[in-house]
């Protein structure tokens, strides 16, 4: 029984409380049949932001979302300013201080590996003492590295921090997408568009607002901005955002560790492990890279085709869900497979295309045909077979055990950009299809 779309995002009538839901799947689960989806989506009010320029991010078929949500969008719309500010400013950085690529490298290695089991923890804590805590957390840990991180210039002391910046990151993308979905259940797919596809465009204002300020100021200046700016999200995070979870964490003891996960997620795991590193050979060091030596760009034409890629998955993801609602008719799991394997095949094209203009379109057209409407849906299929006890826990260690393909990609981007600068580019797209075919056995 393959959830379809509708299912996902309009509801179904099949199951109207969690009570029937929960007998639901067992015995479908007894049947060897797909879990069905979770019950309807938590209350969306009617009121604030309707008649704004903002009026479609905060609304689902024409009702406001709920007001922790709100609050979410603009946290998000804060965070992903900074983080995309960093993204541009730490590489600049650790090259102005005078670190060798090779000892990126090694930084950035030692760094994916150090935060991969944190997201398991950080998940199963936060199924007991709640997400709030560890939300807050990341943001005030990422302003600290961010504010400190100026007044550091040897290599072990910026290793130390990037190792804090990541593992604030890292804690934050634990309990997001939980948290969001607890908030809006049937309403998920909406809510995920709206507030990550606004975070991504403030990402990509991060990207030029960041150049702009060292162009005209310091690093230290920009690290500064960054980190009030991320200061501000924890103060109206922490002052805004009321948690409800009291009931929940009275009947329910912390089981520590569990490294169970339902059959299903467990292929989510492995095709995510696979697609992080066919991400990791398109993606992060290599994209400026791969312009650059096969079309001898300048940096201010990188910086545009950065941006570019960055708007091109954040605008479309703000409206995923209006045009997912066109597929209905096809089951979710179909339109995840088909949407990567045109990412894969996308990618791999660009590499063999020889003048700039047509590789950058087809390049940027992974992301607006494709990860901007498939990465919301496949989301919102993995929060639907995790376990509601251990929702954190589950979600989190598919996306520890997806974060492993991360550590090994950068080492063979860069073997393979030994060979040419087109092999890294031709692999993310065989190795992105093949992570797709992996889903044909859920």
């Amino acid at each position: 029984m393959q959830a379809s779309w509708a299912d996902l995002h309009f509801g179904s009538t099949k199951c109207q409380t969690f009570v029937s839901w929960k007998v639901s799947c067992s015995s479908t689960a007894a049947l060897g049949m797909q879990t069905p989806d979770p019950p309807l989506a938590a209350p969306i009010k009617k009121r604030m932001f309707s008649g704004t320029p903002f009026k479609h991010v905060f609304q689902v078929h024409g009702a406001t979302l709920d007001r922790n949500v709100r609050l979410l969008v603009l946290v998000s719309w804060l965070f992903g300013y900074a983080s995309g500010a960093y993204e541009v400013i730490f590489p600049l950085y650790l090259d102005w201080i005078g670190v060798t690529f090779g000892e990126m490298g090694i930084l950035f290695g030692i760094t994916a590996a150090a935060i991969a089991a944190l997201n398991i923890v950080v998940g199963a804590k936060s199924d007991v003492v709640g997400r709030k805590i560890f939300y807050a957390f990341s943001l005030a840990l990422c302003g600290a590295v961010n504010l400190l991180m100026p007044f550091f210039k040897k290599l072990w002391e910026t290793l130390f921090l990037s190792i804090g910046q990541s593992a604030s990151t890292s804690v934050r993308n634990a309990i997001h997408n939980v948290m969001l979905f607890e908030l809006t259940r049937k309403a998920f797919v909406s809510a995920y568009s709206r507030v990550n596809g606004m975070e991504y465009f403030a990402q990509a204002l991060g990207l030029l607002g960041a150049g702009l300020i060292l162009a005209s100021t310091s690093f230290q200046s920009a690290f500064l901005l960054s980190s009030s700016i991320l200061f501000a999200a924890l103060v109206i995070f922490i002052f805004g955002f009321k948690e409800e979870r009291h009931e929940r964490k009275a009947e329910r003891e912390d089981p520590g560790i569990d490294l169970y996960l339902p059959r299903e997620l467990k292929i989510f795991a492995i095709s995510g492990l696979v697609m992080a590193v066919g991400f990791g050979c398109s993606h992060g060091f290599m994209t400026p890279l791969f312009f650059v030596k096969k079309f001898g760009t300048d940096k201010e034409t990188v910086s545009a085709i950065l941006t570019l890629h960055r708007l091109s998955f954040a605008v479309p993801l703000i409206f995923a869900d209006k045009v997912l609602a066109f597929l209905k008719a096809y089951s979710s799991k179909s339109i995840v497979i088909a949407l990567m394997i045109y990412q894969g095949i996308s990618i791999a094209i660009t590499a063999l295309i020889p003048n700039l203009i047509p590789a950058t379109l087809l390049f940027v057209s992974h992301d607006l045909l494709a990860a901007a409407f498939w990465s919301p849906a496949q989301s919102a299929l993995i929060q639907s077979y995790c376990r509601e006890k251990s929702r954190g826990a589950d979600s989190s260690k598919v996306a520890s055990i997806s974060s492993i393909g991360g550590i090994a990609a950068p080492f063979l981007a860069g073997f393979l950009a030994t060979l040419d600068i087109s092999y890294p580019f031709m692999a993310s797209g065989i190795i992105t299809v093949l992570a797709a075919l992996i889903l044909l056995l859920i």
